[in-house]
């Protein structure tokens, strides 16, 4: 037999001829014709990609790939090219074998089945499969490559709304709200209809926080689009602080997710003030906090994230500077919240080991400020006055103080975004906060990312990009991080329960009222 090594057929591959390979007559596994044509086509599709098993040294019987040899021969006898994965034409008549010579015969029987056998043993995530193959379906692949038949195709590419099979496991948004993924989009209509629940509750976090904090523009704060897309010009081309910060702004509808924009409901004009998303707040609880567990937020701002604790039946303590904040926050808490109210404190963050004394936290969890972003009072103690360099030693000190409150084996999360300079350059405050966790002794653990509303985004980002190359920002990144292990944090926390929302007064699916759910 004539052998040829070849490196780009893998490990140790050799070219054989096919002709000198010999079918395993102990082979329990049969290919129909139909099964050797899914295998053919594969392989002018990708090349061959897997070689076959063989005992060279003992008349070429194969191990595994009596499916592969079968679709050769056919392609073979069609004149047809066999390539590798890069392109290269094989020699007519040769396939890839890897040599199994020296294994016993009990090792060669037994690895015929296994080859067969371990690969049905697997199972599929539904969701996961129905996500490939819609994509490839959008790209106008050819479906039949990926070895699912028609009928199959069928079933898991059919609308779950139109469908009335009952499935017995529970879809991942059913489980946890949204699929658990890196990305997290505020864009979808179901986030939308949420938050539209949420703040149907009566949250109003930019109460108590003034006007204007980003600072915009007239131009930004014009209600009107095509003025402001015409004002906006100039200011684009002047690198006005708006564009200079890279943050996108939202002027006349309501943005999704956390943005720097106020939120209210759609059509609301919006106040330059920047406040949480209710819808982010609620999945933060439920994955990463303990039911009835204790939630510590070192830069509460408005009132989202205490309203959304007690809703979901977690206590809430978030420290806050300014007085005029916490009293708007209290008033909002009589006219929504029961039981567990949502405890705001007075005080400098930097001192929260003080006024959060005697605090043991099951999640810490926090939306800090944006270095000089917004600027929410002229108190030298508020960070949003300070430089950058004076504001990082600051929230370096912060989160170091605020995580020798929270319980081991716990998990925290902030919710930040890159702020440019006034020379337009990143400070680079998100690798900044994951190292100050890190010195707090926490270990860096999920990072997602929450895409946000485009808002005025596509009015402003061209002459942006045009005069300086930097990107319309539209999202905000999610940092999860954990202290001490992360398995015993996990059962710490439970399984994740997912509810629905009612708005005030009107009762909830299951009979209770106001929340949705048992508290």
């Amino acid at each position: 037999m004539q052998m040829t090594a070849t490196a780009e057929a893998g490990i140790s591959a050799r070219l054989l001829p096919v002709a000198d390979l010999t079918p395993n007559s102990r082979n329990a596994r049969t290919h129909p014709p139909e099964q050797v044509a899914q295998i053919r086509a594969s392989i002018k599709e990708f090349g061959w990609t897997n070689p076959i098993l063989a005992d060279i040294d003992d008349g070429g019987i194969i191990v595994a790939g009596h499916g592969r040899r079968l679709a050769a021969l056919e392609m073979i006898a069609a004149d047809e090219p066999i390539k590798l994965p890069s392109g290269r034409v094989l020699p007519k008549g040769t396939v890839p074998v890897i040599d199994c010579t020296g294994w016993t015969e009990a090792q060669r029987r037994a690895y015929t089945l296994a080859d067969n056998r371990l690969a049905e043993t697997s199972e599929w995530d539904d969701d996961l499969l129905k996500m490939e193959l819609s994509f490839l379906q959008d790209e106008g692949f050819v479906l039949d490559l990926t070895g699912f038949d028609a009928k199959s195709l069928e079933k898991l590419l059919a609308d779950p709304a139109a469908s009335t099979d009952e499935d017995p496991r529970p879809k991942l948004a059913e489980r946890f709200g949204i699929a658990p993924f890196s990305v997290l989009n505020a864009r979808e209509g179901w986030w939308q209809d949420r938050k539209r629940l949420w703040l149907s509750l009566g949250i109003q976090s930019e109460v108590g926080r003034g006007e204007n904090l980003l600072k915009f523009s007239d131009t930004i704060n014009q209600p009107n689009p095509a003025k402001r897309a015409k004002n906006g010009k100039r200011k684009a081309a002047t690198f006005g602080q708006d564009l200079m910060r890279g943050e996108h702004v939202v002027g006349g509808v309501a943005p999704a997710g956390l943005t720097l924009g106020e939120i209210k409901m759609e059509g609301a004009p919006q106040s330059g003030t920047s406040i949480f998303d209710p819808v982010l707040c609620e999945l933060a609880y439920r994955w990463f906090c303990p039911p009835g567990g204790v939630i510590l937020d070192p830069f509460a701002g408005g009132s989202v994230r205490g309203i959304v604790a007690s809703a979901l039946g977690r206590r809430y303590v978030g420290g806050e500077l300014r007085t005029e904040q916490v009293e708007a926050n209290r008033t909002q808490a009589e006219k929504i919240c029961g039981d567990p109210v949502p405890d705001w404190r007075v005080g400098d963050s930097r001192k929260i080991g003080e006024h959060c004394a005697g605090t043991e936290a099951d999640f810490v969890f926090s939306c800090p400020p944006y270095a000089d972003l917004e600027v929410y009072s002229d108190d030298p103690a508020d960070l949003s006055t300070l430089g950058y360099e004076e504001f990082r030693a600051a929230y370096f000190e912060i989160i170091a103080t605020t995580c020798a409150l929270l319980k081991p084996d716990r998990f925290a999360a902030f919710v930040v975004g890159e702020v440019r300079d006034k020379r337009g350059r990143y400070y680079g405050f998100v690798p900044d906060t994951i190292e100050a966790f890190r010195r707090a002794g926490l270990d860096f653990y999920n990072e997602a990312i929450l895409v946000t509303a485009a808002g005025s985004l596509p009015i402003r980002a061209g002459k942006q990009f045009e005069a300086s190359r930097k990107l319309g920002k539209t999202h905000q990144n999610v940092l999860v991080f954990v202290k001490g292990d992360a398995k015993r944090a996990v059962e710490a926390t439970g399984e994740v329960e997912f509810g629905e929302i009612a708005p005030v007064g009107e009762a909830a699916p299951d009979g209770d009222q106001q929340w949705g759910e048992k508290l």
